[in-house]
């Protein structure tokens, strides 16, 4: 029996937590596209910089996309900004960045993080765009905030190549910034769901990519810090996106405490993901971003889409960030492609005598058979199947054309 509507917050509440749905959930990572700024009326830089525009656009994933979560913004530099980090907000098409890294010249270990600080940075952007939504869409579509992870943050506070030679050189001072970083995530988190009433966070985290981190180094590293974080927020729904080739510690992933993992293609397939976790955790993705989502046409994203429902994702989504050109129709064509298919057949009611007719063949040695299979006289059958072999009649031609029909 198919399920009656659900609203988008159920439906991708249920989804996360691994229940059932009426159709797939549909998601986006970022919505930084020109032609959806275009749609809701908004402009750059207003969509980055003030809360109701940054809300107005944000809404849009719902409005216009017709998608069933709102995300409180895109970019992933402003916790950076709280402990001091210089960005560049970026253009139209392009997403802020961090211009220079606050503590290159700290040593973590003696770092102490300042008061008060979800009131520092651009988080009051941030948590004003995500107050809005929740006031306008709560319990109708949920809203989580975008938490950038601690891998990334502390990149941008102290320089990747920095972090990761402290990796492998000098791990007091790594897992110092880790731990900096973390308690930054988690304040953040916690201030989000007590003062504006979000549902869940989303937390991306690129720099604890496989291609950058060794397994080994993220089960022991990173690994008891998402823990941390998790058990800290567990009345939050969550989800965690990291970047490229995840197959080297993907077994490791559901033992992090979030609700879901979205996992980036083609660095790891559907199907690898699939079989890496099972049904221990929910599986979000995973349109290739550029040669699908970007520039594939709609009926190729909902071919592509279809596929990765069939192989077994639990939400669907983009690999990753959407590219800033993204048409506002490829992103429908993923929504159309997990609503249900009503295909009206028309039933036709047909006497017995009709439906004898209609599948008796033209042949009389074949027609006696098939009438005598209709009427379920198996005696008969076999006498005329034994006749009929004998009068040099192909085995096949009596199988297709005699006996299935009847």
């Amino acid at each position: 029996m198919a399920l009656r509507e659900m609203t988008p917050y159920r439906r991708f509440m249920s989804a996360m937590a691994g229940g059932r749905v009426d159709r797939t959930p549909t998601i986006v990572l970022s919505n930084f596209c020109k032609e959806l700024m275009a749609s809701t009326n908004v402009t750059w830089p207003a969509c980055q910089t003030d809360p109701k525009v940054m809300a107005q656009f944000q809404a849009g994933r719902y409005e216009v996309w017709g998608l069933d979560l709102l995300i409180s913004h895109n970019d992933l530099v402003s916790e950076a900004t709280m402990l001091g980090a210089e960005i560049d907000l970026g253009t139209d098409l392009r997403h802020p960045s961090v211009l220079k890294h606050a503590l290159t010249d700290t040593d973590p270990t003696k770092y102490n993080m300042p008061k008060d600080v979800v009131s520092k940075g651009r988080n009051p952007i941030v948590e004003g765009s995500t107050k809005i939504l929740v006031e306008k869409y709560e319990k109708l579509v949920p809203v989580f905030r975008t938490v950038t992870g601690p891998m990334t943050i502390a990149g941008h506070l102290w320089g990747v190549d920095k972090i990761l030679m402290w990796s492998k050189q000098e791990e007091k001072k790594f897992e110092a910034c880790l731990d900096i970083c973390t308690d930054l995530c988690i304040e953040i988190i916690r201030n989000s769901i007590d003062s504006s009433g979000a549902d869940g966070f989303y937390m991306p985290d690129p720099t604890a990519s496989g291609d950058l981190l060794d397994p080994k180094d993220y089960q022991y590293f990173l690994e008891p810090r998402y823990k941390r974080m998790t058990k800290e927020t567990k009345d939050a729904m969550s989800i965690l996106h990291i970047c490229g080739d995840t197959r080297g510690y993907m077994d490791r992933i559901p033992h992090s405490g979030f609700d879901a993992f979205s996992f980036e293609a083609p660095g790891t397939s559907v199907k690898e993901a699939v079989m890496g976790l099972g049904d221990r955790i929910t599986l979000v993705g995973s349109l290739e971003t550029i040669p699908v989502v970007m520039m594939g046409s709609p009926e190729h994203v909902y071919t592509q889409s279809l596929r990765d429902i069939a192989d077994g994702v639990d939400i669907l989504s983009p690999a990753c960030g959407t590219p800033p050109m993204t048409p506002n129709k490829n992103i429908r064509a993923m929504v159309e492609a997990c609503e249900p298919k009503k295909v009206k057949r028309k039933v036709v009611a047909m006497s017995k005598e009709e439906i004898i007719k209609k599948f008796t063949p033209a042949k009389a040695e074949l027609a006696e058979m098939t009438r005598a299979v209709m009427i379920g006289d198996a005696e008969t059958t076999e006498k005329l199947v034994v006749a009929a072999l004998k009068k040099g009649l192909k085995p096949i031609d009596i199988v297709e054309e005699a006996l299935l029909p009847g």
